[in-house]
């Protein structure tokens, strides 16, 4: 008895110590970063600088610079000065904004300021002007707005002087035209009537300016993706896919001409924003590595009973290029309004079945084409590819099966499964059907399956 009560007393102790330490590393957690010496100094600077004793450091929230303490080249010195972000809660108000520098062995002042929100998004440095200094770009959060507030800054004489302003909620820098300054590409939503925009910001004689702005030409609740990549040879696009309301995504391209504009093949040029539409979140990518974007559609029409959540006829997907090129030539220079339209034809190159909740897809053999339906098995998830056929039970071509982390094997499977690939959380699994019901040209080897597969980012 004596010692069942001594293992009871230790046991009790133990669960004690495992909650006292959980709270303890709770508490930890919930602690904001250490600072090494040098932000020890820089903070101390910053305490001094404000004059009181409240302050409180602000983190970005995304982008690679997520210190309060972004230390950087502003001036081009050769040594880095210190922009600290932050907020005193007695003065209430935005995030402010310091700019410190190393002079004579200690950290100074030399320049505060009230930033254009409450948060800070993300913080990057980019040349975007001929005189080849990093401007600063910060994104400010501004309670429940749909956009972020962008300011970029030029840091000269020991002052951060405002070079442009404006809201966005995707932001893209890159050099399009290869002249060594990158341009700015925004794309900004306005919630209140569900429309978009798109404005490409580039430096000019009079500044960094918007030099085209292109209103999207679908009902848009929000942007899923903007890229900007080769629509033909030599030739440059921007790819916006947006959602036009549920998870429905439509895709609408500008092409980049000679004079640094902007032009829209689906507003204005053959009406191409209804055949760019699918009900999954698939994004334009370069599907066949050939260097153009493509953009997913459905392979076949499908009614509405089809378009929900259990079926799959909506994960049958094309993946499309520019067919006609050539037509890009009357955009340049062009009148938007005055233009007669384009004939603007598209071609797959790909079609397959995509599933993004699972990250995989699969590439259809040309002789599947418009001829294999996809199912999913209920209670696990597993897809079945089969011969479209007025069978009971059609012919099975293809399982394709996807195991969680952890998740049990099946043993009791009569057909031998092969592991494709492993990626995150998941493994995926595939058993090809040989059968004298199905036709030669139709019947693919486990070999066949595994170059078709591949996993794609949801």
């Amino acid at each position: 008895m004596r010692f069942l009560k001594i293992v009871l007393l230790a046991v009790c102790c133990l669960l004690l110590s495992a909650c006292s330490s959980f709270q303890l590393n709770l508490t930890d957690l919930m602690q904001s970063p250490k600072l090494n010496e040098d932000q020890a100094q820089i903070y101390e600077a910053l305490t001094n600088a404000a004059g009181v004793s409240d302050v409180q450091l602000k983190y970005p929230k995304s982008g690679s610079y997520r210190s309060a303490f972004v230390m950087f080249d502003l001036d081009m010195d050769g040594e880095e000065e210190a922009l600290v972000f932050y907020i005193m809660p007695s003065w209430g108000g935005n995030v402010r904004i310091m700019v410190l520098d190393h002079q004579e062995e200690a950290w100074v002042s030399v320049y505060d300021a009230v930033g254009e929100g409450t948060d800070v998004a993300e913080v990057d440095f980019q040349v975007l002007t001929d005189s080849g200094r990093d401007c600063i770009l910060i994104g400010w959060e501004q309670g429940t707005s749909d956009n972020t507030n962008l300011s970029v800054y030029d840091y000269t004489g020991g002052q951060l002087r405002v070079l442009f302003e404006s809201g966005y909620s995707q932001m893209l820098m890159e050099d399009i035209d290869q002249d060594g300054t990158k341009e700015l590409l925004l794309g900004i939503l306005k919630s209140s009537s569900k429309t978009g925009s798109i404005r490409l910001i580039n430096d000019t004689q009079e500044g960094l300016q918007s030099v085209s702005r292109v209103m999207l030409g679908s009902t848009v609740t929000g942007f899923l993706d903007i890229e900007i990549g080769q629509i033909a040879e030599n030739r440059t696009a921007v790819f916006v896919d947006a959602y036009t309301g549920g998870n429905q995504v439509t895709t609408e391209i500008m092409a980049y001409t000679s004079d640094g504009k902007l032009r829209s093949l689906n507003s204005h040029y053959g009406g191409l924003s209804q055949p760019l539409v699918r009900e999954i979140s698939a994004r334009c990518e370069d599907i066949d590595g050939d260097g153009i974007l493509e953009v997913p559609v459905p392979l076949v029409a499908y009614n509405e009973e089809e378009a929900d959540e259990e079926s799959n006829r909506k994960n049958i997907i094309q993946y499309l290029r520019l067919s006609s090129p050539e037509m890009l030539d009357a955009l340049e220079g062009a009148d938007i309004v005055e233009t007669p339209q384009a004939a603007f034809s598209f071609q797959p190159v790909w079609t397959g079945f995509v599933n993004l909740d699972y990250g995989f897809r699969f590439q259809f053999p040309k002789e599947w084409i418009g001829q294999v339906d996809v199912s999913k098995e209920p209670n696990r998830n597993e897809w079945v590819f089969t011969l479209r056929s007025d069978a009971a039970e059609p012919p099975v071509l293809l399982y394709i099966r996807v195991y969680g982390q952890d998740e049990p094997r099946d043993v009791f499977d009569n057909v031998t499964y092969v592991q494709l690939e492993k990626q995150g959380v998941y493994e995926y699994w595939a058993a090809a059907i040989k059968s004298s019901d199905i036709p030669e040209q139709m019947q693919i080897g486990i070999d066949e399956v595994q170059n078709y597969f591949s996993t794609v980012r949801s």
